[in-house]
C-alpha cells in the first residue's frame, strides 16, 4: 500500500474595519498556507497578498499545496477548515458551474479562474480526497497552517 502525501490548507484575510458583509479594501491583508507532509519529510508553503478574500485565499492553498506535489500517483489527502473549498469538492458544485458557462443563478461564480485552476491540478492526481477539519481548534496541523499564514500578513 503506498504511503499518501497529507495536505493541510488554510487561508485568511485580514478584513480591517469594515462592517459585516463589507467588502475587503485593497489595502487588507491577505495569506494562505499548505502544508505538505510525506513520512518524516515536511515542507511548509505560504504567499500573501493585497486586498484578496478569505475565500479567495482557501482555494489558493489548496492550488499551491498541489502544485508543488511532484508525484501526482501518490494518493493525497486534503484537510482544510473552509467548507466552502470542502463542500465545493465533496459535493462537486464546480460540475454545475462548469455545465452553466461558471454562472450561478445567471451571475458569474466568485473566483471562478482559482476553481478552473483548482481543478485541472486535482486532475492530475489519480486520488484526492478532501477532508473537513474544524478551524481553531484542536488539530495541531491546521492550528500550524493558520500560524504560517499570520506570520505571512505579519511580514506584508
Amino acid at each position: 500500500m503506498t504511503q499518501a502525501i497529507t495536505l493541510y490548507t488554510d487561508g485568511g484575510n485580514r478584513n480591517t474595519g469594515n462592517v459585516a458583509g463589507g467588502s475587503v479594501k485593497p489595502t487588507d491583508k491577505s495569506a494562505w498556507a499548505a502544508l505538505l507532509i510525506y513520512g518524516d519529510h515536511e515542507k511548509m508553503l505560504t504567499g500573501g497578498d493585497f486586498g484578496k478574500t478569505n475565500n479567495y485565499m482557501e482555494i489558493l492553498a489548496v492550488i499551491e499545496g498541489l502544485r508543488a506535489i511532484k508525484q501526482p500517483e501518490i494518493p493525497v489527502n486534503i484537510y482544510s477548515d473552509s467548507a466552502y473549498v470542502i463542500n465545493t469538492m465533496q459535493q462537486r458544485w464546480w460540475v454545475k458551474w462548469q455545465q452553466n458557462n461558471w454562472k450561478k443563478g445567471g451571475k458569474p461564480v466568485k473566483n471562478a479562474e482559482l476553481w478552473q485552476e483548482l481543478i485541472a491540478q486535482v486532475n492530475r492526481f489519480d486520488q484526492i480526497t478532501f477532508n473537513k477539519v474544524k478551524g481553531h481548534a484542536d488539530n495541531p496541523y491546521n492550528n500550524r497552517v493558520d500560524a504560517a499564514l499570520n506570520k505571512t500578513m505579519d511580514e506584508l
